[in-house]
């Protein structure tokens, strides 16, 4: 636990410039913040395992114990997080991320690119009537284990189904409605900025070619890093409806997930499909929806 904790402040304590985040602690949960105990990381472990098997899509939990020297906020943050680890995946940008910072005691859902911005009011749902309640009480293995229930439910289930929902349709009442707008964060209230979010959020999906939401993404490792110095990805922008084809090049880091997972084939995922695989992080995006709470 010491060890955890030492390595995580060196870590917050790098400047916000060079944006340098923790190495998780495994594909699920990443306890930084040392609020579980070993049973309580057990069960939350399996939970996100098996909701990840079943539904293919990646879900994170990350407790931490403040942000440290960042300069951040946990909007922030959290997006920088998602990016850096490559939360959900590449394909369908389909991850969400649970962080909790108990020193400011805040909570965040952050969400793949791939989520429309009528998710981010359900997540602030999702926030306000599964995960804070328990949180108030002091109870932080309920408030994560309600949350990863109602996100598989309320989030994860639509999403997958491409049905059509509200901010508040299969939710139980709001037991704090009238905190409901400043839990919203980045975007998620609607009369405010949800044509500005919509706006990126489309920009970042569509096509720059014929403007239709086809435009898939894939990556791949051209010059491997070094210790020393970064290597170079390749990203392929391609649409399935006018053919169009872009390549941009970026830097890859040796302490990326994407490296790692490059330097240890066994623990690649398969990134053919839509889903996240079945282990391993697969290159997901957020472009900062999500949903903020404090406790």
């Amino acid at each position: 636990m010491f060890l955890r904790s030492l390595a995580l402040a060196l870590t917050l304590a790098a400047s916000a410039e060079a944006r340098t985040f923790p190495e998780p602690l495994g594909d699920a949960l990443s306890d930084f913040a040392d609020v579980l105990d070993a049973t309580e990381e057990g069960r939350i472990t399996r939970l996100l395992a098996d909701t990840r098997s079943e539904t293919g899509v990646q879900m994170v939990v990350v407790t931490l114990p403040g942000l440290g020297d960042s300069g951040l906020t946990i909007e922030a943050y959290g997006k920088a997080l998602f990016n850096a680890w490559g939360v959900g995946g590449a394909k369908r940008n389909d991850g969400i991320l649970l962080l909790l910072d108990t020193q400011r005691r805040e909570a965040r859902i952050a969400l793949g690119e791939g989520y429309d911005p009528v998710y981010d009011g359900r997540a602030a749902r999702v926030l306000s009537t599964a995960v804070l309640p328990a949180l108030r009480d002091g109870n932080y293995a309920a408030g994560i284990e309600a949350g990863i229930a109602s996100a598989r439910d309320r989030l994860i289930a639509p999403f997958l189904a491409g049905q059509p929902v509200s901010v508040t349709d299969g939710f139980p009442a709001d037991p704090d409605s009238s905190s409901l707008t400043p839990l919203l964060g980045l975007g998620a209230v609607a009369a405010v900025a949800g044509y500005g979010i919509w706006r990126k959020r489309r920009a970042q999906v569509t096509c720059p070619n014929c403007g239709a939401a086809t435009l898939e993404r894939s990556r791949e490792i051209i010059e491997r890093p070094t210790r020393s110095e970064p290597g170079m990805g390749l990203q392929h922008l391609t649409c399935s409806a006018c053919g169009f084809i872009d390549r941009k090049s970026y830097p890859v880091r040796w302490s990326s997930p994407e490296a790692r997972r490059d330097r240890d084939p066994t623990n690649r995922n398969d990134r053919g499909g839509g889903g996240s695989g079945s282990g391993g992080f697969g290159g997901g995006r957020s472009s900062g929806g999500g949903a903020t709470g404090k406790w």
